[in-house]
């Protein structure tokens, strides 16, 4: 994180309309896998860290193209329900406007989601998590990264994510270390359970360089 920034705040122009919680199908992968990021402390809350303020994110495309997430300062509940998600509509990276509705407002890194869905037609699923062990390990994990000037949440960070993407081997699934937002990893698949499973895996893998 930049020394000018602050973790969890909205960067981008919101137009938020609430509105009463959906049953969404797509809830219950993103409700499950939240829980055990959560457990990891991938996603969560920690007043020795980053302010004090939540941290990490979920994401799921629906079919028609727009997408899920979880709501601003959520990381810090170890549950959460249908009530903790906003419907993006729209995102507008290169006017760094988006538009969106549901019973919260999205989260801070809702354009870097956006970035990727729009970079990666198969992906689904989006997870980002802040892990010190990967983001120190990057490189011996072979991880693609955007470059350390860029802040989180930024309609740069979105671009440098989508380009870092289009330069992978296998742009359907990957991690990507966000070298200007500390500890900032953000992970992809093509569905909720391979984006999980492909990010605790990276997680131990950098556990093990330093145990």
């Amino acid at each position: 994180m930049t020394m000018n920034e602050q973790e969890g705040v909205i960067q981008y122009n919101l137009s938020h309309r609430f509105s009463q919680a959906v049953d969404y199908p797509e809830l219950l992968s993103l409700m499950s896998w939240h829980q055990r990021m959560h457990a990891h402390g991938l996603i969560g809350q920690d007043g020795a860290r980053y302010g004090g303020l939540a941290y990490g994110n979920m994401s799921h495309r629906l079919a028609d193209n727009t997408f899920l997430i979880s709501g601003t300062q959520t990381g810090g509940l170890a549950r959460l329900t249908a009530e903790d998600y906003a419907h993006i509509e729209h995102c507008d990276i290169a006017n760094n406007r988006v538009s969106s509705h549901g019973p919260i407002k999205p989260s801070s890194e809702c354009m870097s989601h956006a970035a990727v869905y729009s970079a990666s037609p198969a992906t689904m699923a989006v997870i980002h998590v802040h892990s010190p062990d990967i983001w120190q390990q990057h490189e011996r994990l072979g991880l693609a990264c955007t470059p350390a000037e860029v802040g989180y949440g930024t309609p740069a960070m979105a671009l440098a994510i989508a380009a870092s993407i289009q330069g992978l081997q296998h742009p359907d699934r990957g991690c990507i270390t966000m070298l200007g937002h500390e500890d900032g990893i953000i992970c992809f698949a093509d569905n909720m359970d391979s984006a999980g499973q492909y990010l605790l895996a990276r997680y131990e893998q950098a556990r093990s360089f330093v145990s």
